[in-house]
């Protein structure tokens, strides 16, 4: 986990994407390739080209080796070659569009989307929820450098100069108005609108492709009826001493659970897309160690997840 904290704090600001992993970055656990893209073992170029895309998760946070992640693991267990286009933090849009700015010209192999949690996750965060843009993590990082760099000279002189009228008593008076901010239910709403644009283009390049795309909502272990191993546990106070602002929205999405997997499963079904949910699955309730946290998998994690998608997607 060491080597994926400094991987995370070398993260690049790049178009488009705002962000992603360093290119070329080697270490004992993790490495990416001169895109930033995660290194998968056991590919054979011969085969037909298949995609798995999502989050961290994905990317393979977590995974003691490349030759550990669910992409690596595939490659092994099925007839594919499959490339990993995992990203961290990212919402469905970035994944989207991760997929149109690398411009694979061969996908020939399945296309599976194993994601779901940041989207929701970010919901409940603090901060503002596009129906165009969505919410993004560094949200408000971005938003307060942009608007920073947006300050020109004469922009700066009017501010001044405002704040001089201000302080003898010259500002024009206004009538102050109170802001209407969207209630929770519309910018859930909206984030499943802008989850299903993003479905669609996907199952467009799937169709366009001549293959089949999923959807997998992720397992993330409050939604599972798992008993937590003694590791788990310890990993998971840690997380919590360092973060414990974060009970709240850990409260609400257990509460979401039932009706974000009912309402995704819609939404894929009516784009065309299979639907799996592996908050299901019983391999994944087993009373082993599973998670290095809530999101993320150990070694044998990936491996049952990776077993599930062949048998319950016929990869």
């Amino acid at each position: 986990m060491r080597d994926y904290d400094e991987l995370g704090a070398r993260q690049q600001w790049v178009p488009y994407l705002m962000y992603f992993n360093p290119r070329n970055a080697v270490y004992k656990s993790v490495s990416t390739d001169d895109r930033g893209f995660r290194n998968t073992t056991g590919g054979q170029i011969e085969k037909s080209t298949a995609l798995l895309i999502g989050g961290s998760t994905v990317f393979g946070i977590g995974a003691t080796s490349d030759g550990a992640t669910i992409t690596s693991r595939l490659n092994e267990l099925t007839e594919h070659n499959w490339l990993n286009f995992g990203g961290r933090a990212f919402n469905s849009t970035q994944e989207a569009m991760l997929v149109h700015l690398a411009d694979i010209k061969k996908v020939d192999g399945p296309i599976v989307v194993m994601s779901g949690i940041n989207n929701l996750t970010r919901l409940l965060l603090p901060g503002d929820f596009s129906p165009m843009y969505g919410a993004f993590f560094q949200q408000s990082l971005f938003e307060k450098q942009m608007a920073v760099a947006a300050v020109g000279n004469r922009e700066l002189s009017r501010m001044l100069f405002a704040g001089v009228r201000a302080k003898y008593g010259l500002a024009k008076k206004t009538t102050a108005t109170a802001q209407s901010k969207s209630s929770k239910a519309d910018s859930y709403a909206a984030m499943l609108s802008v989850f299903e644009r993003d479905c669609e283009y996907l199952q467009m390049v799937a169709k366009n492709s001549g293959t089949t795309s999923s959807f997998v909502l992720q397992p993330f272990a409050p939604w599972l009826n798992k008993t937590l191993t003694t590791q788990e546990k310890q990993l998971f106070a840690l997380l919590d001493q360092e973060a414990e602002s974060f009970s709240q929205v850990l409260n609400e999405l257990a509460e979401y659970r039932d009706q974000y997997s009912k309402d995704i499963h819609a939404i894929c079904s009516k784009v065309g897309m299979k639907y799996l949910n592996l908050n299901n699955a019983l391999e994944l309730q087993q009373p082993d160690w599973m998670f290095v946290d809530r999101a993320h998998l150990t070694d044998s994690g990936y491996d049952a997840v990776a077993r599930l998608l062949v048998r319950d997607l016929a990869l």
